[in-house]
């Protein structure tokens, strides 16, 4: 298996929306994608300022996808992953580790000295991140629904 890595922009993120929904809409997350969700999705957060994906392609076959963006704090600038995944049939034989050890190296030759990100205890993702050096922090993830105020 040959594998190439390639910088991803609004202009070359859409060959990878068929390997986010089909990894996505798989077990543990079941979420129930539509492509054109998916597609929506990767537009709007390639128009995000300092974003930054890196693709990996197995025999021309996209196979892996990181992407998220730059955000600005006290100390530089931080790296926030927004997603990262590899193609189903290819998890557990090392294609994640490389792919994040290539990102890593392009964010830190682009600047940024932390990344972070978001995942669920529950998921297999959450140990693939600690296995590679991602460290739980003490902070909670707070979510509301929007709802409209009644009418008096």
């Amino acid at each position: 298996m040959q594998l190439k890595f390639e910088d991803l922009n609004s202009t070359n993120l859409a060959p990878y929306a068929e390997l986010y929904l089909r990894v996505f809409n798989a077990a543990p997350w079941c979420d129930g994608w539509q492509i054109e969700a998916v597609l929506e999705r990767f537009a709007a957060f390639s128009q995000f300022p300092r974003f930054y994906g890196l693709g990996m392609r197995a025999d021309d076959e996209p196979v892996g996808l990181a992407f998220g963006w730059g955000e600005c704090w006290i100390e530089g600038w931080h790296f926030f992953i927004k997603e990262f995944c590899i193609a189903g049939q290819l998890q557990g034989q090392g294609l994640g580790q490389r792919l994040f050890a290539e990102y890593e190296q392009r964010l830190l030759a682009q600047g940024y000295g932390w990344t972070f990100l978001n995942t669920a205890r529950a998921v297999p993702a959450y140990h693939f991140y600690r296995k590679i050096g991602f460290q739980e922090e003490n902070q909670a993830i707070l979510t509301k629904q929007l709802t409209m105020p009644l009418q008096g």
